[in-house]
């Protein structure tokens, strides 16, 4: 018996001792686009998370990815996926509908042959109260959709009628904080302070988009004056008149050279 045990903690002693020369390291997987950020999300909606996986600072194709969440103490997976040739992957999580409920998120990457497995930092998602539209966005929202109902010309582009748009709670969140963003550091721009695009602000209020437009403005007082300044500008009217199905409206004012800022974020799920 004695000798039994000593071949096995020898050959233990082998499995821990460092690699021979010659043999491969392996290679550590970075995670981009999932942070540790807290985000909020509507009752029932699905968020969307977009992934970039790298080894070695190139994109690492064909990995096995998975959303993962937290729950009786234990990580269960969310939804999974394969990253594509640029090594990115769209994953997605359905959030409960009791206000104030927060979820942990994470995302792990399966090792490939000499390619590590990661985890990345853990997110909480918290279920806000819901969403309902001011008076302004509803204005706004008519407007829209009576410009809609009619055929019309933007600039030398012939529209026909269209079916009537509606408020979403996402859309309006992203609007709402760009135009708070545009007020607060007084600038006029569809590129955020933080750098962030259009995409970028929908993303991150969860909203999984088959189609993104957006209008901004800046200095007008009013709902009728603002749709009205957009439907003579060719390229606002075409967002205004596109195929879309769904609008966010965002209104906030500063002490800037233009005083007053308006967005609308037009978009089709998915």
């Amino acid at each position: 018996m004695r000798h039994t045990i000593a071949l096995l903690l020898t050959a233990s002693a082998l499995v821990v001792a460092s690699a021979p020369a010659g043999a491969a390291a392996t290679v550590p997987t970075k995670v981009a686009g999932f942070t540790a950020k807290s985000q909020t999300a509507a009752p029932g909606a699905s968020v969307r998370f977009s992934v970039k996986v790298t080894a070695k600072g190139r994109a690492s194709a064909r990995r096995v990815v998975s959303l993962q969440r937290h729950v009786g103490g234990r990580w269960v997976r969310a939804d999974r996926a394969r990253t594509n040739a640029y090594g990115r992957v769209v994953l997605r999580h359905r959030v409960g509908t009791k206000a104030g409920v927060a979820t942990k998120l994470r995302v792990r990457v399966a090792a490939k042959g000499r390619l590590r497995a990661v985890n990345s930092s853990v997110k909480k998602v918290t279920v806000r109260a819901p969403w309902t539209p001011d008076a302004r966005s509803k204005e706004i929202l008519s407007l829209v959709n009576e410009a809609r109902s009619t055929a019309r010309s933007c600039g030398s582009e012939p529209f026909a009628a269209r079916g009537p748009v509606r408020l979403e709670s996402r859309l309006s969140s992203a609007a709402q904080r760009h135009a708070l963003d545009m007020a607060t550091h007084d600038f006029f721009s569809h590129t955020g302070s933080n750098g962030s695009d259009l995409s970028d602000r929908v993303d991150a209020q969860g909203y999984d988009w088959s189609r993104l437009g957006e209008n901004i403005a800046a200095g007008q007082q009013s709902p009728k004056q603002v749709v009205g300044a957009w439907l003579a500008s060719p390229g606002h009217c075409r967002n205004i008149m596109g195929p879309f199905t769904e609008l966010g409206v965002g209104y906030a004012t500063g002490d800037t050279r233009y005083g007053t800022y308006w967005v609308q974020d037009f978009g089709t799920p998915r």
